[in-house]
């Protein structure tokens, strides 16, 4: 299923904070499967994904907790 959503558009996105940013992610990442960082899967531990913004016709986007401790 992941395989399949491989294909990098550009999103707008708008972060916990507040800021609208524009980016190119994959539709496993615009999907909330992959870490917008690393595209990494969600997993356990540092693989575990916090949520970090949505995009309002798709959904949350998340970075996984190694990238967001800055270990990835």
């Amino acid at each position: 299923m992941i395989a399949a959503k491989q294909t990098v558009s550009t999103y707008v996105v708008m972060l916990d904070g507040g800021e609208l940013v524009t980016v190119e992610l994959s539709a496993a990442q615009a999907e909330g499967y992959e870490c917008v960082s690393c595209r990494a899967r969600c997993s356990t531990g540092s693989g575990a994904f916090r949520p970090v913004g949505h995009i309002p016709s798709a959904g949350s986007v998340f970075r996984c907790v190694a990238c967001l401790d800055g270990d990835a």
